[in-house]
This record gives structure tokens, sequence and C-alpha cells, in this order.
């Protein structure tokens, strides 16, 4: 999920909060984590058999299209988080409500991963446009997320306000072998799901290469906007792909994200319900293509 559907002026929800000690939500998230992984554990009969796909969405809109093309359908209930097991054009796949934010997703994710065993997670769901040129409806497939919400200032005494030029972007570390830490900027899709999703036909709009951006924000100023696509890179905004990736790369697993712009603060700032039914849509043929290699392709 990206958007709340509430419209200026607007009252600021808990989930559009933006953090305010990215050490302090760290920490919490962290010791959060502990314990509800280990519940999960506990209510979990035992690992399910390895499946192809595992299919993410933030709440149940991102997640219409998916559930009604599962077939042989099988809900599993893990601690918080909600699981569908089935399949699709013939490959097994989960869906997964991952529900909204970075503890949320990477909880998930986590869990999906050690449950299920997938080789391959794609995260979909609706995205906010940090880029100007793109529209709603516009599919962004990412060759990479990013973490724009981590960032360090320098000191400023009190009265000097608030700047963008004293701010630093901060970078995840995962101690992947279990020894050195791993710096990463931003984490990589997975090119070979990459290559099937720019393939697959999608009527909606365009379908691009490009940066997806997470954080536990809602960003509706221009100026931010512009800031983080300019130090950041990124096409869209979300609050879980990056979470979500980042968890996938410590496991090993190869990840996707695929993200519809539902709105633009440049000239559509009008929260889109339809772009969720879209994403989700487009998904399920780009599953339905995978192993069909150079003919899945958009005629």
């Amino acid at each position: 999920m990206s958007r709340p559907m509430t419209h200026a002026p607007r009252p600021v929800p808990i989930l559009s909060m933006s953090r305010r000690n990215l050490h302090a939500q760290s920490i919490c998230a962290v010791v959060f984590l502990i314990g509800s992984f280990g519940v999960a554990l506990a209510e979990t009969p035992g690992a399910e058999t390895p499946v192809d796909i595992v299919v993410q969405g933030a709440v149940d809109g991102e997640l219409r299209p998916l559930l009604a093309a599962l077939e042989e359908k099988r809900e599993i209930q893990i601690a918080a988080w909600t699981f569908w097991r089935g399949k699709i054009g013939g490959k097994s796949v989960v869906v997964s409500r991952t529900e909204v934010g970075p503890i949320n997703a990477v909880a998930a994710t986590t869990l999906a991963i050690t449950t299920f065993r997938p080789k391959l997670i794609i995260n979909q769901g609706t995205a906010g446009a940090n880029d100007p040129e793109l529209r709603v409806f516009d599919v962004v497939v990412g060759a990479a997320t990013v973490d724009y919400g981590a960032f360090r200032s320098d000191h400023a005494d009190a009265g000097q306000g608030v700047s963008h030029a004293r701010w630093t972007p901060l970078v995840h570390a995962l101690r992947l072998d279990g020894k050195k830490l791993v710096p990463f900027k931003s984490f990589s899709g997975d090119e070979a799901a990459m290559s099937v999703a720019l393939k697959t036909k999608y009527e909606r709009g365009r379908v691009r290469r490009g940066v997806v951006g997470s954080a536990y924000e809602h960003n509706r100023e221009i100026d931010r906007l512009l800031w983080v696509r300019k130090t950041f890179g990124t096409d869209s905004e979300d609050m879980e792909s990056a979470f979500a990736a980042g968890a996938a790369v410590s496991f090993k697993t190869p990840f996707l994200a695929i993200r519809i712009i539902s709105d633009s603060e440049f000239y559509a700032p009008e929260f889109q319900c339809a772009a969720r039914d879209y994403c989700a849509a487009f998904v399920v043929e780009v599953i339905k293509n995978f192993g069909k290699g150079a003919e899945a392709s958009a005629k």
C-alpha cells in the first residue's frame, strides 16, 4: 500500500506519519519482530512444500484479482499475517497480505520465505509518483528498491530551520554470511523476473523499468518529492517494497517489486482506487507468463 484515500485538507493518519528517529524505530522494529516471529513459529505446524512464487499486497484491495485467479485456494494464518496457497497458470503460488508498513513487510516476508520457501517473491500494489513524467496507471518494475526514509542530518542550532542540504542518505547493512556486514544502498530486482514483467501485455498505461522507493511516509510536498527523487533516484514511493526486498536478500531469495502509480502530486493528486485492481490483474498475467520465455511479450 502506498496512499491513504483521504484528500486535502486531510488529517494525518497514523499510517502516514514520518519516522522521527530512524535508529529508535529500527530498535523497536527488531524487538517487535523477534517477539512476533517467535509466536508465529510456535503456532506454525511446520514448513509447507516449496512454492514457485509468493506474491504480496499490503491490503485486501491490492489482492482481489490475485485471489480470484488462485485455484485450489487454501487459507493459512500465521500469527498476525494471512496467506492463501493455490495455483495460478499452473504455478504453485502463495498470496500474502503483508499489511501496511515496514514492520509488517519484513515480518510477512520472513514468514513467507521460512514457511513456503519460494523461488521468487513479487511485491506489488499502489504507489505515488516521484517522477513528474509518470502518469496514473503507469507501472514501475523495480530494477531496484530503496529506503528513501533512511538519512542522517548534520547538527543545526535552534532557529536555523530544517534543510535538506544537511541530510545525508544512510545505507542498510546485512550480515549475509553471518560474519561480514555488507552495505546496500538499494536492493536489486531479479533480472529474469523483470524481463518477464517488462514483456507482459498491459493496456492501462506504460510499463517501465525504474527505482521503487519505500518509506513509512506519505509525501505531498512537491519539493520533498523532488528531493527524494534527486537524492535516492526514485521513480515511485510506497511503504513496503524496499523492506520486503531487504528480507528477501537476507535469505538469498529472488525478489521483484511491481508498483502502479495510483496518484501524482504533480498533476493528479486524487487516489485512484482502480489502480489496485489494475496492478494485481497485471501481476496475474506476469505469473502466467513465467516459463514462457520470449513468447511472453506485449504484442
